[in-house]
């Protein structure tokens, strides 16, 4: 028997039937595995490279059956998106979860191994006998399309419900602010209705008339830079609006001279 825990056991430390009944379990690309874990084995870090974590995230972990992993990892995204709503307005963006996804890539390696070892483990005590532990094996260990696709599905029931809930948070926080920012703004208050309206822009939900009032803002301040950077993201938002359009060229033109 192994006394070591599973995270501290390497590949080749297995003896060749255990090293086979894990292969066996991995099942689709177990010989990509196999290299992969018999590098690590020579390895004092854990760290190895994981192009379809990193491509696919936690539908990997999901395809490769960690359900474990999947939703409890997509239950902290839920958290932190739900955090981000109550305390900043806005959900984390796609590009700060970057890093995150990198590091699954690195480790996903070694925490595969690691789950498949368990579960082969946990396989051996239940059957005895080989054959049968075999037979378990094959049906309890490779990859599950099912599992991959009924994750998306929720992934994606998910993503819609938490832009509902973001567009309504955030709505209903923005537009007071809006108005107080305007009302700032015809005051002639122009520094302080800035700081407002910086504060309610949001990159998930943009809204053209906060790029449009501080366009008038830095105009009024003489600032034509600003203005066509205010100009440029309002028409990022309503390409097609010609006055928009016609001011823009003016602005360029002004800047030329």
């Amino acid at each position: 028997m192994l006394k070591k825990k599973d995270k501290d056991i390497k590949f080749e430390s297995l003896d060749e039937e255990l090293r086979e009944e894990v292969l066996e379990y991995t099942g689709e690309r177990s010989d990509v595995y196999e290299k992969k874990w018999s590098k690590l084995s020579n390895k004092k870090s854990q760290i190895s490279w994981n192009w379809a974590s990193f491509l696919f995230n936690l539908f990997w972990f999901a395809f490769r059956k960690m359900n474990i992993y999947a939703y409890s990892l997509l239950g902290v995204i839920v958290l932190i998106d739900v955090l981000s709503i109550l305390y900043f307005k806005k959900t984390i963006s796609g590009t700060s979860m970057g890093p995150i996804f990198i590091a699954f890539a690195l480790l996903s390696n070694k925490v595969y191994f690691d789950f498949v070892l368990k579960q082969v483990k946990k396989l051996k005590e239940k059957y005895p006998d080989r054959e049968e532990r075999l037979a378990a094996i094959r049906k309890q260990g490779g990859v599950s399309w099912l599992r991959a696709i009924l994750f998306v599905l929720i992934v994606f029931i998910y993503s819609f419900s938490i832009m509902f809930v973001e567009e309504e948070v955030y709505f209903s926080y923005m537009e007071p602010k809006f108005t107080e920012a305007y009302e700032l703004q015809e005051a002639g208050q122009l520094d302080e209705a800035l700081e407002v309206y910086e504060s309610i822009e949001n990159d998930n939900i943009p809204v053209a008339e906060i790029h449009l009032n501080k366009m008038y803002i830095y105009s009024d301040k003489g600032q034509d830079e600003k203005v066509l950077e205010e100009v440029n993201a309002y028409l990022e938002i309503r390409p097609e609006d010609e006055e928009m359009l016609e001011i823009k060229d003016l602005v360029l033109d002004r800047l030329e001279e």
